[in-house]
C-alpha cells in the first residue's frame, strides 16, 4: 500500500474551471440620492437661479450635498442640464458629475451620474 505524499501529487489537468462575475449590487441609497438631485436640477428655474450653490438633502437616506454647477444645453433630442454635486453620506464624501435630459412628454431622465 502506497502512502500519499505531496511530492508525488499530480494536478488534474482534465478539469476546467471558470468564474462568473458577481452581479452588480444595486445601491438603493445611491439611486434614491440620484433621484433627489435629478428632481432638484430639473425643477430649478434656470433663469432665476443665479449660479449660487444649491444645497440638497434626502431624509430617506440621510445623505446631503451641494449642487455647485449647472449648465443648460439644447440638443437635437431636447433640453439637457449638466451638473456637479457633492454627496455626503455614511459612506463618505464624494463629488459627482451628472446629466439629466427632458424626454418627450416633459419627463426628466438621468443620463449619467458618476464620481469625479
Amino acid at each position: 500500500m502506497k502512502s500519499f505524499s505531496i511530492e508525488n501529487a499530480v494536478p488534474d489537468k482534465a478539469t476546467v474551471t471558470g468564474s462568473v462575475a458577481p452581479a452588480p449590487q444595486v445601491d438603493a441609497k445611491g439611486a434614491a440620492d440620484q433621484s433627489t438631485v435629478r428632481n432638484i436640477v430639473s425643477a430649478l428655474n434656470f433663469t432665476q437661479w443665479g449660479n449660487k450653490p444649491l444645497p440638497w438633502s434626502n431624509p430617506e437616506t440621510g445623505s446631503q450635498g451641494t449642487i455647485t454647477a449647472i449648465a443648460e444645453k439644447k440638443t437635437e433630442t431636447g433640453l439637457c442640464r449638466e451638473f456637479q454635486t457633492s454627496r455626503e453620506s455614511f459612506d463618505g464624501v464624494m463629488l459627482y458629475k451628472g446629466e439629466t435630459c427632458m424626454q418627450d412628454g416633459g419627463q426628466w431622465t438621468l443620463k449619467s451620474f458618476a464620481p469625479i
